[in-house]
Parts: structure tokens; C-alpha cells; sequence
């Protein structure tokens, strides 16, 4: 396996010191992220809150994730393995298992493929099958924390309080290293493989024990997004900021269904030039 290095980054300056408002709303300074200190939880209630934290993290090598659940373990999705309706896997993980479909997909995907990767750019096709609904030791992630806080409220809080992971300082490894090598949770940036890696700022964390929850590695800020109200008002704000369906997928399935969520609650379209 290929070298790894760690990204970091320049502190912002201005004072570190975090405080909570009257409804427990976190108060972000510039130059600390709410709630500083790894595996730390904080609170979004608006917009507001919302750029401070932007603000604060300018600058640093973060990268973050957006779910609609605080319910869920984080694991990518070789890793997810239960009987219940819906699992990635119903038997014991096993890494042989998980070498096979990655096998097998580099060589019935080739026909489908304008780009082919090296036969040895485990780490390319691997991003490659994520994208086409593969599950594979790869976790989406986003160097956009507006992106990921759309992602968290894309449902409106309708299964509780939405949440965004962040993480920083990972080992980086590249596109010759052995996915299957390696012995931390390491990120890798993937070149544009896909249409859709550009828009959503698309960055993976590789995973050497899908099975485990990355929630318990004390690396994780989380700040969550509670009450529905909340996440309504944080996914117009970021809409009116071009950060919606049809940017994050751009696509026909993506416009359309940016174009019916601005038509189910009543919302003014774009106007057509009719000669």
C-alpha cells in the first residue's frame, strides 16, 4: 500500500469560546466549530446558526455528512449488516465476499463505462460502484457543510432530529492504495468518475472494518438539527442559496423533483420566455 499523509489545516482567528443561548442554541465565535472538542454534540435550530458554524470552520480541511436520523449507526454499506427489512446484508460480513462483487463489477461494468480505471485502482472502482448503488467499504461524505445540512433536512425532520457528522485530520490515501490494506479510517478524494462527484463536493471515508460503528471513534463533532419547523426552514433558506434538489443532482430525476417540491407547498417557479 501506497504512502498515507494527513491533511490540516490553519486555525481562523478569534476566540475559541463557545456558549448556549436562551433555547440552548449554540453560539458559534469565529475560529471554533460548535462544540470543539472531538465526538462533541451541538444544536442547529436556524439558518443562522447554521452560517456561524460555516463561518467558524472556513478554512479547515472538514468534511461532513447529513442524515435525516440520529437513529442509525454510521457505517458504509458493506458494513450494514442486520435481518431487517432493508439491509445491505442479511449473512456475516465477510471481506472475501466483498472482494468478489468488487471483482465481479470491474468486469461486467465494462461495457457501461466511458472511463475504465487501471485494473489496480481498487479505490476508483470501488467509488465507480458506490455511485451506481453498489454497496462497497467506501462512506459518502462532502467538503460542503451546506450541502450536507440539505441532506440532513431533505426530509423536514419527519424521523426526528436531522444531524451532521463532521470529522477532520484523516489520514489521506490515493487512488493506487489498497482499500483493502489499509488499517484506519482514511479518506479519499475521488477524481470526477461520476457526473454527480463535481456538484455534491464528494468525498469518501475508506473504512477497514465496515462492521464497525464510526460514531464510537471519538473523531466526530455532530451538530442536530431537532424539530421539523427547524429543518423546513433550514432546506428554504438553503434553496434560496441555489443548494437543492436539482443542484446536487443534475439530472432530469434531480430537476424534476426539485421543480415538485417547489410546486407541493405552493412556491413560485421560474418564469418561461413564451413568444
Amino acid at each position: 500500500m501506497g504512502s498515507t499523509h494527513r491533511v490540516s489545516g490553519q486555525r481562523q482567528g478569534g476566540t475559541s469560546r463557545v456558549r448556549a443561548g436562551k433555547r440552548g442554541t449554540v453560539r458559534v465565535r469565529r475560529g471554533d466549530p460548535a462544540q470543539a472538542s472531538p465526538g462533541r454534540r451541538a444544536t442547529i435550530r436556524s439558518w443562522m446558526d447554521l452560517a456561524r458554524c460555516a463561518e467558524a470552520m472556513a478554512g479547515e480541511p472538514w468534511i461532513f455528512r447529513g442524515e435525516a436520523s440520529t437513529a442509525h449507526p454510521l457505517r458504509p454499506g458493506a458494513g450494514r449488516v442486520s435481518r431487517d427489512l432493508g439491509s445491505s446484508r442479511k449473512v456475516r460480513f465477510t471481506q472475501r465476499d466483498e472482494r468478489a462483487a468488487l471483482d465481479r463489477f470491474k468486469n461486467d461494468a465494462l461495457p457501461h463505462l466511458d472511463y475504465h480505471p487501471p485494473a489496480n485502482h481498487d479505490l476508483e472502482w470501488l467509488a465507480i460502484a458506490q455511485h451506481h448503488g453498489m454497496q462497497t467499504r467506501l462512506l459518502d461524505w462532502t467538503e460542503s457543510l451546506l450541502i450536507a445540512a440539505f441532506l440532513a433536512v431533505e426530509r423536514s425532520g419527519t424521523e426526528g432530529p436531522a444531524i451532521i457528522y463532521g470529522v477532520k485530520d484523516l489520514p489521506v490515501i490515493g487512488p493506487t492504495d489498497d482499500p483493502f490494506g489499509i488499517r484506519e479510517v482514511s479518506v479519499y478524494r475521488p477524481s470526477h468518475v461520476t457526473p454527480r462527484i463535481a456538484p455534491q463536493w464528494s468525498i469518501f471515508t475508506v473504512h477497514p472494518r465496515p462492521t464497525d460503528d464510526f460514531r464510537r471513534s471519538g473523531r466526530l463533532h455532530e451538530w442536530r438539527i431537532p424539530g421539523r419547523a427547524n429543518c423546513s426552514r433550514i432546506k428554504l433558506v438553503l434553496d434560496s442559496c441555489g443548494v437543492n434538489y436539482a443542484s446536487i443532482y443534475p439530472d432530469l430525476t434531480g430537476l424534476a423533483k426539485h421543480i415538485y417540491w417547489r410546486y407541493k407547498w405552493g412556491m413560485q417557479q421560474t418564469k418561461s420566455h413564451v413568444s
